[in-house]
């Protein structure tokens, strides 16, 4: 694991129009952010995303605390889920992934939230076709627990939940 130093800041404006600006190839233009709504979720402070910076100040990707990481509807935005546990989602730049940075960015964002809101544990939803982050997420310690399908304005997607102690 690539030791990494990063700064975590609660999502600007800036951070969010920014990382909207990220473009990911092929199947993994899924996750290129299209919609205005999305920047929305980015700044609601209920369920927070953070800036992820690295120690030339560069940002390098972001996190998603709470129901912004989820795959359904949970209504009203929140941190917390069922027995304090957190969801997590989130992002690395494009032109950064594929390095070997994925498990010390994870770990990093993990540790974080940890010392920030003391969760019980961690879940996260991946596309299922998405084996290279299934792997960079198994060596920080998640284990899969279910395939969940999701049919929605997007189209149908299956995804796999993972689950992690805090």
């Amino acid at each position: 694991m690539i030791p990494m130093r990063l700064t975590f800041t609660p999502m600007s404006e800036a951070d969010a129009r920014a990382i909207a600006g990220w473009r990911y190839d092929g199947p993994y233009s899924i996750y290129n952010i299209e919609d205005e709504a999305d920047l929305s979720e980015m700044l609601d402070r209920r369920s927070p995303h953070y800036a992820v910076y690295d120690a030339n100040r560069s940002l390098v990707g972001f996190f998603a605390y709470g129901t912004a990481a989820e795959v359904t509807d949970m209504g009203a935005p929140t941190l917390y889920g069922e027995g304090k546990s957190i969801t997590v989602g989130l992002g690395l730049r494009p032109d950064l992934t594929g390095q070997g940075l994925g498990e010390a960015f994870v770990v990093a964002g993990l540790d974080f939230a940890w010392r920030q809101f003391a969760p019980s544990g961690f879940r996260l939803f991946v596309l299922s076709f998405n084996q290279r982050a299934m792997r960079v997420y198994e060596r920080a310690g998640f284990m899969r627990v279910r395939t969940v399908h999701i049919r929605n304005i997007h189209g149908e997607r299956d995804f796999m939940e993972m689950w992690r102690e805090a």
